[in-house]
């Protein structure tokens, strides 16, 4: 999927995850839902707004074929799309009930502020109108899952409050897993050709300034903006074919040419922090979060589901 629709949808897309794994048997119909929550129903309405939303979504990136394709599981993948809204919509009420019980509420201004830092971390208004009509949302779709969105945050921070991580418990982690763990700050150059990578790599090998040129001739627009800059990431977030060749580098070291799908990067390592020290903030909010997960896990296993859903 694009990555614009991944990083404006996160908010849907982190609950679609824990639907993985999950087992729901389609009972006998009840007219005009698809389940029903601890005693709460989800209406056949509510279920295909999202649902449309994301087939739309997947149709624009794969294709309309693509839809029809089988999996090793035997499912289509409109059929695990709809699995999957549905568990996501299951996931919402959960939470939520959870959330009024421990007084958890989202204002009006609170959704306003939301809404404003959304529109400007999209470019302005313009761009976000751009991005509603591109992807085919309505505003009030989209303003209904920031809703949803600030709300799991809101859920999600209040449990945290109460989660302490032990060094030793930190440490242990690092030693068993700190070839995953390490993480760096790049900065790269994307350009369209070969030719193109060859003649800034010159003007680099020439002493020109990295940041200036990828101001001027990146065409990540984003990361061009600040100078190439992509900020701190891990493994596993970036084209394995960029994230091979940024790893291996070391501190204020610039790549050669590496191609991948989207075209020539030249990369240069900025930071790269690997030792416990370095990491231990990270590796305790890593396994705060996993609590958290958890909790979320629990909460799902403990609900009474019904699903009607063919």
């Amino acid at each position: 999927m694009n990555k614009l629709i991944l990083r404006k949808l996160s908010f849907i897309l982190t609950i679609m995850i824990l639907a993985v794994g999950v087992v729901g048997c389609a009972e006998k119909n009840v007219e005009g839902l698809v389940a029903k929550v601890n005693g709460e129903g989800i209406t056949e309405e509510e279920f295909q707004e999202d649902y449309n939303v994301f087939r739309k979504l997947y149709e624009r990136e794969l294709g309309e074929d693509a839809l029809d394709q089988v999996g090793a599981d035997g499912k289509s993948l409109d059929d695990t799309i709809k699995e999957s809204v549905l568990e996501k919509i299951i996931m919402e009420k959960i939470i939520a009930k959870e959330a009024e019980s421990m007084n958890i509420s989202i204002t009006d201004v609170e959704i306003d502020d939301l809404m404003e830092s959304y529109i400007e971390g999209m470019g302005g208004r313009e761009k976000y109108d751009e991005f509603l009509k591109s992807t085919e949302i309505s505003e009030e779709f989209f303003i209904t899952n920031m809703r949803k969105e600030l709300l799991v945050s809101k859920h999600k921070e209040e449990f945290l409050k109460g989660i302490e991580i032990a060094d030793d418990e930190a440490k242990e982690y690092y030693d068993e897993n700190k070839d995953n763990l390490i993480v760096i700050r790049a900065s790269h150059i994307l350009v369209a050709t070969e030719e193109e990578g060859r003649e800034i790599l010159e003007r680099l090998k020439d002493g020109e300034d990295f940041a200036t040129l990828a101001t001027l001739k990146s065409i990540d627009s984003v990361s061009a903006a600040h100078g190439g800059d992509l900020g701190y990431f891990g493994k596993g977030q970036m084209i394995p074919e960029f994230e091979d060749a940024a790893f291996a580098l070391e501190e204020g070291e610039i790549s050669e040419l590496v191609k991948t799908e989207v075209g020539y990067h030249i990369i240069q390592l900025n930071e790269k922090r690997d030792a416990y020290e370095e990491l231990s903030d990270d590796i305790k909010n890593l396994l705060k979060e996993e609590q958290y997960l958890n909790k979320i896990q629990k909460l799902r296993d403990d609900a009474k589901v019904e699903k009607y859903l063919d």
